[in-house]
């Protein structure tokens, strides 16, 4: 399903899938647009940092503590229709929002508390603590891929955490980069385009892995 001849076509897979679950409004984006005014444009990699520890952290117990349980069969199937679904419900709900005009940035939550960089990457670590769906898509969709690259090595799992961390990096500085700028760079409409491609895309993964659950079924 993830084509791993390669560091650098794990590295561009796991950053093109990713970037739709990044695009997404959330937590994270309402904190770095809320705060960016006041620390300026560092505001996302110091959130990204936060995150990015958590999910070396999630990429550690997949590989080496859950590696063994994820890998049997009937897990591996119950998996890909679990990530399947979920694929197809963000994908989906996505394209909907943005097709229907839905899909907005989040404007700043109006506080006057400035948080230091200490707090703004413990940002990063509780949203996603906080966050359902981060749990979901790690203990499904991630952690396929993330067994695919360990059954070939090292470097595909470094490969697929450095892609999937790289988007969150490159979209939460663009953002806080833009909004401290004081100029509105990524307008609505633009967002609304960027959220349609990244959906068909996770659509298409949805789609893979429904096929793979499904086969794994009739087997």
């Amino acid at each position: 399903m993830m084509p791993t001849d390669s560091f650098i076509a794990v590295f561009l897979f796991s950053f093109g899938m990713a970037i739709g679950a990044v695009l997404s409004p959330g937590p994270v984006t309402t904190a770095i647009i809320s705060q960016t005014p006041r620390l300026g444009w560092i505001t996302g990699p110091l959130v990204s940092i936060g995150h990015a520890l958590l999910e070396l952290l999630m990429v550690a117990l997949i590989t080496l503590g859950l590696s063994g349980v994820l890998g049997a069969p009937a897990v591996q199937t119950a998996i890909a229709l679990l990530g399947g679904l979920l694929l197809l419900w963000m994908g989906g709900n996505m394209l909907l929002g943005a097709l229907k005009g839905k899909l907005r940035l989040p404007e700043g939550g109006k506080t006057d508390e400035k948080l230091d960089y200490g707090k703004m990457m413990g940002i990063g670590v509780v949203t996603s603590l906080t966050n359902p769906f981060w749990y979901a898509w790690w203990m499904t969709v991630a952690a396929v891929y993330l067994l695919q690259a360990k059954a070939v090595g090292l470097m595909p799992v470094l490969g697929f955490y450095l892609g999937h961390v790289s988007a969150d990096f490159l979209w939460n500085t663009t953002l806080s980069t833009a909004v401290g700028g004081g100029k509105r760079l990524i307008t609505n409409k633009v967002y609304a385009g960027l959220i349609s491609v990244c959906s068909l895309f996770l659509i298409y993964l949805a789609m893979k892995f429904l096929m793979t659950g499904f086969n794994g079924i009739t087997d």
